[in-house]
């Protein structure tokens, strides 16, 4: 696969650094900020900062590992120099620490409000100054190391030697200006700091031929957390396309219910349970007692809701791929799947440590969603693909909605309310009989995107993961049929195959773990690890993936790095490690099949 960005992360925004060294993203401060680096949307007005030796040369990446800290190796003829990129935890701060036998260039290009404005420059003892002329943010460089040659408005020639770069943020120059320094000291010890932090947590064990990428995954999962609140986002970026000059351009940075439940099964599967708990109780805090339990699908990394979206029409988006959006207008969307999502994850939560205070605790937020959940399963979603055009029935919405009702009664027994449920069992059982009855393909043959449709979607692969249906179904194994007919392409999975806006051109990275889950559960094992071994095969050098990818060109798409892949990459390996040691894949919960009879898969 092509190289892609390798992404920076403190837990409170994030970087992406191009394969030479040049870091082309960097919100400030937080991950949902404009943008003071953003050449990766546009190349003559997003800022950035590059370090590249002044002769012919070649780069290379990788992490130290057990770390997001990256490193580059620019060689050129004359010498080598390695480039450590970090973003300083509990700051808004980029280091970048160098080592060079070359003199290198250094061009620092922030703009604020993602290229509006260039900002005024005052020149400092060991850097420059960056004034915003519309606010009263900052942007501060500092240069540590033998004294570098400014040669241009915002260019530097450092000489050979050992050099620091610091970038520091403040959003209120005038008020923290005498505060407003990058401490400086030996360049190793800030690098060992950051170390240390991402070095802290155990790593959990996966398969073991799948090691190296379930750890960077993992990683992955803990760089998109926001460190103070233990959310997770789902993407670092905003408007990278999911295909090249069209218009399907979405902001991601923010905590969706549904990418963030996602992320908690598969934390909780890779045995890393408190992380898993601590966002989970983050999304339980979040649930509304008027209106939907959420209002909005997703919510910002400190619990708040952003509602709307803003195109930014100066910018001409990731190879011409415009309108670069901010926001989302998917915030308006009623979505019936989250609740489930949510609580599916505290359900799996409970399931694996027996941690029965945690669901009394939270009995509120959980009748809350039950309660909403079976008031108004019947109305009509934009589904988990947040489709645009005209509500409709969904098959997954309406199974999530089931999910829901059902997690909840087996919430309620564990925390002692299971005198008041009853309601919900009725409609989980109304909920499912629609399902069955009016989900399906003209045929009757297998279940449908929708019913009376005869397209499938990837999220049908779900169905048996979620206990809906046993893997030996009839039912369930002509949708899984039709699925590996319809949407499997060289091992890699399509969403669907077409929409409002036109078709689906590329696959769709999580389905490829969803897939495997499915082979799992249904004693497919070296088919799970095939799909699985497919999926890794496109990751980036970096071990990161884009929501999809294009295989033919082995190019990354859409926002990067995606939680999806990385969470359901995790939450697949962790099932096949488990699979390696017991034999078995656990259900949930005793599964009916469609005739309804009870069955329990063992693998």
């Amino acid at each position: 696969m092509k190289p892609f960005y390798g992404l920076l992360s403190n837990g409170q925004t994030a970087a992406l650094v191009s394969p030479d060294g040049s870091v082309d993203w960097l919100a400030f401060p937080d991950f949902d900020s404009d943008a003071v680096f953003c050449r990766v949307l546009d190349p003559a007005v997003g800022g950035f900062m590059s370090l590249r030796p002044e002769s012919h040369h070649r780069s290379e990446q990788a992490y130290l590992p057990g770390s997001l800290v990256l490193q580059t190796l620019l060689r050129t003829p004359s010498g080598t120099a390695t480039v450590d990129d970090y973003l300083v935890i509990g700051r808004a701060e980029l280091r970048r620490y160098v080592r060079t036998e070359v003199p290198l260039l250094l061009d620092c290009r922030p703009r604020f409000a993602y290229g509006q404005s260039l900002g005024h420059l005052r020149p400092t003892e060991d850097g420059l100054l960056w004034l915003n002329p519309h606010g009263s943010e900052a942007v501060l460089l500092t240069l540590q190391g033998p004294r570098p040659r400014r040669v241009g408005r915002e260019q530097w020639l450092l000489p050979p030697g050992e050099h620091e770069a610091a970038l520091l943020y403040t959003p209120d120059f005038a008020k923290e200006r005498s505060e407003f320094t990058s401490p400086m000291g030996h360049p190793a010890s800030y690098l060992e700091d950051a170390l240390r932090y991402w070095r802290q947590a155990p790593m959990p064990q996966g398969s073991p031929a799948l090691q190296g990428l379930f750890e960077r995954s993992v990683l992955t999962i803990r760089a998109l957390t926001v460190r103070t609140t233990g959310a997770v986002l789902a993407a670092a970026t905003t408007s990278l396309p999911e295909q090249l000059g069209g218009a399907r351009n979405w902001d991601y940075r923010f905590v969706w219910v549904r990418d963030a439940s996602y992320a908690a099964e598969a934390l909780l599967l890779s045995g890393d349970v408190l992380a898993a708990r601590r966002l989970i109780e983050f999304l339980l805090s979040a649930v509304q007692m008027t209106g939907k339990p959420f209002v909005s699908p997703f919510l910002r990394g400190d619990g708040s809701f952003r509602l709307g979206e803003r195109e930014l029409g100066w910018l001409s988006g990731h190879r011409d791929s415009a309108p670069v959006r901010v926001g989302n207008a998917a915030s308006a969307q009623l979505q019936l799947d989250i609740e489930g999502d949510l609580l599916w994850a505290l359900w799996r939560y409970v399931e694996e440590t027996s941690d029965h205070d945690l669901p009394a605790a939270y009995w509120w937020a959980i009748e809350r969603m039950a309660d909403w959940t079976a008031a108004h399963w019947q109305e009509e979603d934009a589904s988990l693909w947040e489709f645009r055009d005209a509500p409709r029935h969904y098959t997954h919405s309406l199974v999530l909605c089931w999910v829901a009702l059902t997690a909840a009664v087996r919430l309620a027994e564990v925390a002692g309310r299971d005198a008041e449920v009853e309601p919900w069992r009725e409609q989980a059982r109304l909920v499912r009989e629609l399902v069955l009855r009016d989900c399906l393909a003209p045929d009757r043959a297998s279940f449908a995107q929708r019913g009376g449709l005869a397209e499938v979607d990837a999220a049908l692969l779900c169905l048996p993961l979620y206990g809906f249906v046993a893997p030996d179904d009839p039912l369930w194994r002509q949708t899984l049929r039709r699925i590996e007919q319809d949407l499997v392409e060289g091992g890699l999975v399509y969403r669907y195959r077409r929409d409002a806006m036109g078709p689906a051109r590329h696959p769709f990275t999580l389905g490829s773990a969803w897939l495997a889950r499915a082979y799992l559960c249904e004693g497919r094992d070296a088919e799970a690890r095939a799909a699985l071994d497919q999926l890794a095969a496109v990751a980036t050098p970096l071990g990161l993936w884009g929501e999809h990818v294009e295989p033919t060109l082995g190019e990354q798409r859409g926002n990067f790095p995606q939680l999806f892949p990385h969470a359901g990459f995790v939450a697949a390996v962790a099932e096949l490690a488990r699979k390696e040691r017991q034999g078995m894949v656990r259900l949930p919960w005793p599964v009916e099949g469609a005739s309804g009879m009870q069955a329990e898969h063992r693998g």
